[in-house]
């Protein structure tokens, strides 16, 4: 069968924050993999096949030359750290997005299956495994951000449930998105899931963290694979103005750019989108806004708005988001997860569309991984 790209992901940079970098790779053999730069080294044991490693200690906007060597040889990859945002440290907090718990197939025809021979469906092991690599990074509170059940079906909602229900102290908000409300499946979506009872937020909900407030907010159309703010724009402006600090918002459908969708899947409508982001605008409020729904990693500034989408957990490039909130802006990085469980399916469903997914859904570096200075940051940032 014709493909498009290589067979496996070369050796590569995949994210970059102030001080660190993720490196990963398709096919390593078995042994030894060092990664190294200038006097930071890091070296682990490899069991062969994809893998990532960590390289940290590195200074905040700087130029890196990395050497990964394994018994493939040496690859010698260049990168430049970010810049860390003005001001001091004050928490983090991560996203997830498209869990799809309950799914069993991937691709355009739904051909690819995993066939690792684990118990454990590759949704569920590829969330649970982002959410373990998230806390011990540092998030502090997780947004999921739609999607969460492959179906509108009691099983998948349990699966939710019982995925939340393994972090019982991290703080969440949890939207739906249009596959949580398809109709496609003997139940409805539950008012909560999990022992824990963390509610499915219908409109808008937030966590007020140090330096930040963490909302969440509803753009599904029952039934519909579209979405519209119709129902949460309000409550949204309403925490906006009440906030006394910036503000990060999580969507489950992306902010359409254009009047005509420019490609699949279709999100918020453009004209709809525009109207919202010049409300915004007119508020003069520092405002990140994340989205999932097209299992893509892209990001943009609006005037001051920083708005970004974030791939799918379960499929390729199989990954989570990060935020550092800073006083006078924020970072984000987007990290493949690491777990072996999850970066061998995802170099596997990197092959789908004969390719082409594997070209279309990283996005750039400079897209995923962004250090955003709040325009009307604190008096510090012009001190």
């Amino acid at each position: 069968m014709f493909r498009f790209g290589p067979a496996s992901t070369p050796p590569q940079v995949w994210a970059v924050e102030d001080t660190s970098v993720q490196l990963v790779w398709g096919d390593l053999p078995p042994g030894s993999v060092v990664a190294r730069a200038g006097n930071r080294e890091v070296a682990i044991d490899h069991l062969g096949g994809p893998g990532a490693v960590d390289l940290d200690g590195l200074q905040p906007a700087s130029d890196v030359t990395i050497e990964l060597m394994s018994g493939a040889g040496v690859a010698l990859l260049g990168t430049r750290t970010l810049p860390s945002p003005p001001g001091e440290l004050l928490g983090r907090f991560a996203t997830i997005s498209d869990l799809h718990l309950g799914a069993r197939r991937w691709g355009a025809f739904k051909s690819m299956m995993d066939h690792s021979g684990d118990p454990v469906p590759h949704p569920f092991r590829c969330a649970s495994a982002a959410i373990d690599e998230a806390v011990a990074w540092g998030a502090e509170a997780l947004v999921i951000k739609g999607d969460a059940a492959q179906h509108e079906a009691t099983a998948d909602f349990d699966a939710v449930g019982q995925l939340v229900d393994q972090f019982p102290d991290l703080p969440m908000l949890l939207v739906p998105g249009n596959h949580d409300v398809d109709g496609q499946g003997e139940g409805s979506i539950p008012l909560t899931v999990g022992s824990r009872e963390l509610r499915y937020t219908r409109t808008v909900d937030h966590i007020d963290l140090p330096g930040i407030r963490v909302m969440a907010a509803d753009t599904t159309i029952v039934g519909q694979g579209n979405g519209s703010l119709v129902r949460s724009e309000g409550p949204i402006l309403d925490a906006v103005a009440d906030a006394d600090q910036p503000v990060f918002l999580g969507l489950h459908h992306q902010l359409q750019t254009t009047r005509i969708p420019r490609h699949w899947p279709v999100g918020v409508g453009g004209a709809e989108s525009a109207r919202f982001i010049n409300r915004l605008h007119r508020m003069a409020h520092p405002v990140a806004i994340s989205s999932g729904h097209t299992h893509r990693n892209r990001s943009r500034v609006d005037g001051n708005l920083l708005i970004t989408e974030v791939a799918s957990t379960k499929d390729w490039p199989c990954v989570w988001a990060g935020y550092a909130v800073h006083e006078g802006g924020i970072r984000q990085v987007i990290r493949r997860i690491a777990a072996r469980g999850a970066i061998t399916w995802a170099e596997y469903s990197r092959g789908a569309v004969g390719g082409l997914w594997g070209l279309w859904s990283p996005g750039p570096l400079g897209q995923r991984c962004v250090s955003h200075v709040w325009a009307h940051a604190p008096s510090l940032v012009d001190s």
